[in-house]
């Protein structure tokens, strides 16, 4: 046949190319049709060839595309999952953001689980248990926003009660909410399935970081041990490791699951670190009397990481424009090599692109970061007890 062939070789599958593919076309009317066929492009047989060649094409780009399917370093989709699946891992689905809402009225009004509260932007928070006011008139319950995803809410912004509860005055987040996440991009995930080959090992920095990486909720992980007989200063704020210890720092999760992995992976012949402890008992191998262990993990505080983005004309940029920049920078910093991790710089430059790519009109001029909002660098040190996170309320666009 005069159309060149798809080519499966030990480096890959090759494609000829579409000029290629015309000319098999040509020679194949030819030989039907005659050698004195026109074979200008704006004939009828021209459209013909042009057509067919764009048919053929693009069915095997879709077999190459189907071809690197197979190689997780490519795989996306539900062909991704089934990769994943064979270490018994699944993709990790959205979260929903949480906050502590503080409620004033009347002594002992209960308000049940399931009310609903509106946010300044319109989104709705529900208590997930009933909660009675105190006799101070005050009480504190906890709240998940209805819709999945990375939902931000700034301090004193959940203060609408949408319907009328007797004995309930006013209600307000004192402090920001805990955004959720999106379901786990094509990134992390094959992040998170590299790591993962380590689960079935013990008594290791990795096999203790995929085990907990895996965990329902977990955002971000960071695991350094001390061999030494001296305590250590680890990362940006020099957090300190004592002697023969490891150090596993958690971003979301159990708290029981988290530190039960810890002494599963990491053993019992160790000292823990943190600010966080949970007291497991080894039944795992030992299922009669098995004996107990205080297992401490650190819980890294939220650092805010605010932006400022500065452009060339801001009075070129509508509304839409400055929503789906913030929105951009929220996304980099949620996922992907942007991603905000624990004891890892934040690098301005780096959302450069992605800020870019959703207003490919814009003219940066400068994009910068700060802890305060005040002192604006190009990039922020984040200690092993920090988590770098920010809302749009802290993206100013000038």
């Amino acid at each position: 046949m005069s159309i060149p062939a798809l080519q499966v070789t030990d480096q890959g599958i090759v494609a000829p190319a579409t000029d290629d593919v015309i000319k098999g076309l040509w020679e194949m009317f030819k030989e039907a049709f005659g050698h004195d066929l026109n074979t200008a492009m704006n004939t009828p047989q021209g459209q013909l060839v042009t057509s067919l060649a764009a048919i053929i094409t693009d069915e095997r780009n879709q077999m190459i595309n189907l071809l690197n399917q197979f190689d997780p370093r490519y795989a996306q989709g539900i062909w991704q999952d089934g990769l994943g699946y064979i270490y018994f891992m699944t993709r990790k689905q959205a979260t929903h953001s949480n906050v502590d809402l503080l409620l004033t009225g009347l002594a002992g009004t209960t308000i049940k689980a399931g009310t609903q509260f509106v946010d300044d932007n319109g989104q709705a928070w529900q208590l997930t248990q009933a909660t009675v006011i105190a006799s101070n008139g005050q009480v504190t319950a906890h709240a998940l926003c209805t819709v999945a995803g990375n939902i931000n809410a700034a301090a004193d912004t959940i203060t609408t009660i949408p319907k009328a509860i007797s004995g309930l005055d006013r209600v307000t987040n004192p402090s920001a909410a805990m955004a959720g996440v999106k379901e786990e991009s094509r990134l992390d995930f094959e992040k998170r399935r590299h790591a993962s080959v380590a689960i079935n090992s013990k008594n290791t920095n990795a096999s203790t970081y995929g085990a907990i990486a895996d965990l329902p909720d977990v955002k971000d992980v960071y695991v350094v041990d001390n061999p030494t007989d001296e305590t250590i200063s680890v990362g940006a704020t020099h957090y300190p490791v004592i002697r023969n210890s490891i150090l596993v720092a958690v971003m979301g999760g159990d708290d029981e699951q988290i530190a039960r992995t810890i002494l599963t992976k990491a053993g019992s012949g160790c000292s823990f670190n943190g600010n966080t402890s949970c007291v497991i008992a080894d039944t795992e191998n030992f299922p009669v009397r098995p004996p107990t262990y205080t297992v401490k993990f650190l819980r890294p505080a939220m650092v805010p990481v605010f932006f400022q983005v500065v452009v060339d004309d801001k009075d070129q940029l509508s509304h839409q424009d400055s929503e789906a920049i913030k929105a951009a920078i929220i996304d980099a910093l949620a996922t992907g090599t942007t991603r905000a991790a624990i004891g890892q710089a934040v690098i301005a430059s780096k959302f450069i692109c992605s800020v870019a790519t959703v207003i490919p009109h814009l003219s940066i001029v400068a994009l910068r970061i700060s802890k305060d909002g005040q002192n604006w660098q190009d990039m922020l040190q984040i200690g092993v007890d920090e988590f770098p996170t920010t809302t749009v309320y802290q993206i100013k666009i000038l």
